[in-house]
């Protein structure tokens, strides 16, 4: 990338090419949130302007605003068909939005305090969500029903993600852990609790300790070595 951040230059054998990097502009205050659809053309972002947009990746236009939310929007997610978007937001809600369309199609409220992070299971059927309440609620997208309330972190859940087989799913914490769940049973499988500290983003997990230099794991490949988890250099 060039010192002002307007171009991408990639090397592939003998050629080179460059690419003119776009900028989305339209919310009114700071992106919290950002989530390419699975085709890879359209960008979602939520925003503390309690919006929702679409962007085209391609002509970098906006393609939807989506209104709903009473507070700022912390955590967008497409379902893995890219029909649906959920946004998870401060006034403890979340909302599933149709795509094409950018109308409302579900509410799901259960959560006491801001929810922070959603994500659909990869066959699309659930919704997981975390929030500052310090717990993980699991969503039927079907019928919008709360299938299970996941407790067992101290403090706020700031990440949740899918194990590819849908079985797992991963979480999160401010209390400086990552704890892994029987999405049949809605049973803790494994707690990881060596991290000294632990920033979470969305579904990407950073963690520091005596042992290790600030580092970054992606949940999938983490979820994909379960019988032989190893986090090194």
């Amino acid at each position: 990338m060039n010192f002002n951040g307007a171009l991408l230059i990639n090397c592939k054998w003998k050629n080179i090419k460059i690419h003119e990097l776009k900028k989305l502009e339209g919310h009114i205050s700071s992106v919290q949130s950002g989530c390419f659809s699975p085709d890879g053309t359209t960008l979602a972002a939520g925003s503390i302007d309690k919006s929702t947009k679409l962007w085209d990746i391609i002509t970098a236009q906006q393609k939807a605003k989506m209104d709903g939310h009473i507070g700022c929007v912390n955590s967008v997610g497409f379902s893995p068909d890219g029909t649906t978007l959920a946004s998870g937001s401060e006034d403890n809600s979340i909302l599933l939005w149709d795509v094409k369309t950018g109308q409302q199609k579900a509410q799901f409220y259960g959560h006491e305090y801001s929810v922070i992070s959603v994500c659909f299971s990869f066959d699309g059927s659930t919704l997981a969500s975390s929030s500052l309440d310090k717990s993980i609620r699991l969503w039927d997208v079907k019928t919008g029903k709360q299938k299970a309330k996941l407790d067992g972190h101290e403090y706020s859940v700031i990440s949740v993600c899918f194990s590819p087989d849908n079985t797992t799913l991963a979480s999160g914490s401010r209390d400086n852990s990552i704890r892994l769940w029987d999405v049949k049973t809605f049973q803790e499988i494994q707690c990881l609790a060596q991290f000294k500290t632990l920033l979470v983003l969305n579904n990407t997990l950073q963690q520091s300790s005596q042992f290790f230099s600030y580092q970054c794991y992606h949940l999938g490949p983490l979820l994909k070595s379960l019988s032989s988890i190893i986090l090194d250099n």
